[in-house]
């Protein structure tokens, strides 16, 4: 078991050390779209907070556990829209904090708005090395006892939506960075982009609704990625559904509209892949609320 943890904290330091950056998980990708695309800042037509948890491959040591909050609202010009994302993440023995600021240009059409968003920001990285123990204790990659990085980057995406339906693309970040001489250095390669396609919409009227749902992630060094979700919502208060990650996971869903401003959701995922039987699943919560004092909004809405 701890070799088989050594190897893995090595797999995942090699590809950041090579700039491949991969997108983290986000099971509830369709409860918080300020975390794969910018320009959904102020699509909710109110001062919108999410708070987020995840706990990934839970009872193995060095899984990824990350907290997000994100907070985005449309200005009194209501064409424009801002947002903040801040994410902590605990990988191994490193420790990543991010924190981006977004900016949305929304086009109202006739049925909808288009928005086109941007985002700038960047990471701070650090790593304490020294918790690693090495088969190899000369080994030059890992010779400093601790590193810190800060590296900035910004991201680009659209976004169109109605009541009824919603579809984004974007690309979050267009930096990647490399490790030379125990130091990260930026540069740009078309080929780390990870492109991010979503889509889902809610049909049917009255008591139970059904909501389909899509995240497509690509990069053209890794396998395409496919999360779908089908969901049905029951009176507008409980959402019940489940997603596939192709060759993956499957994940249950559930999610809870507490009051007309506070929703709580929850997801498990029950792992498919090859560490599936080293640990008991991921476990993620969202906690989202919706402050109406400042604009009139559309009550419920769905995405």
């Amino acid at each position: 078991m701890k070799r088989l943890i050594t190897i893995l904290i090595i797999a995942l330091a090699a590809v950041e050390m090579n700039g491949q950056h991969l997108f983290p998980v986000y099971s509830q990708y369709m409860l918080n779209g300020l975390a794969l695309n910018p320009a959904y800042a102020g699509s909710r037509d109110v001062f919108n907070i999410t708070l987020g948890y995840r706990n990934q491959w839970v009872g193995f040591e060095g899984a990824p556990v990350s907290q997000t909050l994100s907070m985005h609202t449309p200005m009194r010009n209501e064409n424009v829209a801002l947002g903040i994302f801040l994410n902590n993440e605990q990988i191994d023995v490193r420790n990543n904090t991010s924190l981006y600021i977004n900016y949305a240009y929304r086009i109202p059409l006739t049925k909808g708005r288009l928005a086109m968003g941007l985002k700038a920001g960047g990471v701070n990285r650090n790593a304490n090395w020294s918790r690693i123990s090495l088969h190899d204790p000369g080994d030059i990659v890992f010779s400093e006892p601790a590193t810190r990085d800060l590296l900035p980057n910004f991201g680009f995406g659209i976004y169109y939506y109605t009541d009824r339906l919603f579809l984004g693309a974007s690309v979050p970040y267009f930096m990647s960075d490399s490790t030379r001489n125990g130091k990260a250095v930026l540069y740009h390669d078309f080929s780390n982009y990870n492109f991010l396609l979503t889509g889902g919409a809610v049909i049917g009227q009255g008591g139970v609704k059904v909501k389909p749902s899509i995240l497509l992630k690509y990069n053209e060094k890794n396998p395409l990625q496919v999360d779908a979700n089908l969901s049905f919502i029951f009176g507008d208060l409980i959402w019940i559904g489940a997603s596939y990650r192709i060759e993956d996971a499957l994940i249950g869903l559930i999610k809870v509209q507490i009051s007309d401003r506070l929703r709580l959701g929850y997801t498990y995922d029950y792992s498919l892949g090859k560490l599936g039987s080293y640990h008991s699943g991921s476990h993620e919560i969202a906690l989202i609320y919706d402050f109406r004092f400042r604009v009139s909004a559309v009550n419920p809405r769905y995405f």
